[in-house]
């Protein structure tokens, strides 16, 4: 599929993604915008009385694993709000309170599952798009990014997926990404993320907007949690009473962005974006493409170009080739992607700019001892783990 491309002059990515990005900015409530959505309000509420059926069996179905410590994230709404890159950070914590921690997914993105329960091995020397279309390219991305003493395992089925975590692998704490929605695990913590501008959209549901479920479910969460992608921006005051009404009493966090350097595909040892940087055009198949370019600028970053492919999409080596000249001749001198999208690189692909891999992770802008204190009295009752490394730890091939 070829990707979306646009220049300098007409970045901002939720503007320029086709038919999706028509839907969007319906969806989004900005000034500005037609709601011409509203003319799906029927079928939204068909959706809505599905969805409601579904929720209400899948709270009946889910069903606890003793001695395994659980926290689902979810959101509100569809795109990106960085459900992954918290689950991340929450394995990372687990690790450090000393316990052994698993990331279960559904699989999105895979498209050839041989088996219900994939327990994702190291991907070093593995072919990376292999493990895409087996695993899922949030899976394969977690498993570069997070140390071997963490568990990636992938199945529909996420109880069936903790099971095998725990019994073959000694997971302790399991985080659930995209996890509010199943109905195999109970959880002991949901944390949701939210869009801190637009945290609602237009405040309809599915397709009328972009609302999963009513936003009245979310005095669920334990925490509520924001991802900021520039420094010094502060949670919007209407955001913040949004959420108390519909949330009283549970905490807030917001969480920036940080781009910890760059480094080759396949490569985890990440290098300083230098302030004299060439210009960069942007490849990315993610959830929040408008996002992403706001991280990409605050960071420092100089962005000439940005093509944006469909979420979870395959990259093919003419598309990717395609978006590599347009960037060229907009400008760039050098290609960037993000760690979820280093695995769908196409292999073999001969790149006319060099290629890097934005290395990310999530710093807390609040204090999170309190959000903390139940996942650390959990991992009290468990038994060390060894120090956490990247290159260190036991194989899971």
């Amino acid at each position: 599929m070829r990707p979306e491309s646009v220049g300098r002059r007409g970045l901002a990515g939720a503007r320029r993604r086709g038919l999706v990005g028509v839907l969007e900015r319906g969806w989004s409530g900005e000034a500005g915008s037609i709601p011409w959505t509203r003319a799906l309000l029927p079928a939204a509420a068909v959706y809505a009385a599905a969805s409601a059926r579904a929720r209400a069996r899948a709270a009946d179905a889910r069903r606890s694993l003793p001695g395994l410590y659980v926290i689902s994230i979810g959101n509100l709404t569809v795109g990106g709000t960085g459900k992954t890159a918290l689950a991340r950070w929450l394995a990372l914590q687990a690790m450090e309170l000393g316990a052994s921690p698993a990331v279960l997914l559904r699989g999105h993105g895979a498209i050839r599952r041989d088996r219900d329960t994939d327990v994702v091995p190291d991907l070093d020397g593995y072919p990376l798009g292999q493990a895409v279309d087996r695993l899922g390219d949030e899976a394969a991305a977690h498993r570069a990014a997070l140390p071997r003493g963490a568990t990636v395992v992938v199945d529909r089925d996420r109880y069936r997926g903790a099971r095998a975590a725990q019994s073959g692998y000694g997971a302790r704490v399991a985080i659930l990404d995209d996890g509010w929605e199943q109905g195999g695990l109970r959880w002991d913590e949901l944390w949701v993320t939210l869009d801190p501008d637009r945290p609602q959209g237009n405040g309809l549901v599915l397709p009328a907007g972009p609302l999963r479920r009513p936003a009245s479910t979310l005095r669920e969460a334990s925490v509520i949690a924001f991802v900021m992608e520039e420094a010094g921006v502060e949670l919007p005051a209407a955001t913040k009473s949004w959420v108390a009404a519909r949330a009283p009493g549970v905490p807030m966090l917001r969480f920036r962005r940080h781009l910890d350097g760059t480094s080759a595909i396949g490569e985890r040892t990440a290098e300083p974006w230098g302030a004299g940087a060439p210009p960069a055009g942007l490849l990315s198949g993610v959830g929040a493409p408008a996002r992403l370019e706001r991280f990409a600028r605050a960071s420092g970053i100089r962005l000439a170009s940005h093509s944006v492919f469909p979420d979870h999409a395959r990259w093919s080596a003419d598309a990717v080739a395609s978006a590599l000249r347009f960037a060229s001749g907009a400008g760039a001198a050098i290609a960037l992607i993000t760690e979820k999208d280093e695995p769908r690189w196409p292999g073999g692909l001969s790149s006319t700019l060099p290629v890097r891999v934005l290395r990310a992770s999530l710093r807390p802008l609040d204090p999170v001892e309190g959000a903390l204190a139940r996942l650390r009295a959990a991992a009290a009752a468990t038994p060390p783990i060894g120090p956490i490394s990247r290159t260190e730890g036991p194989d899971r091939r």
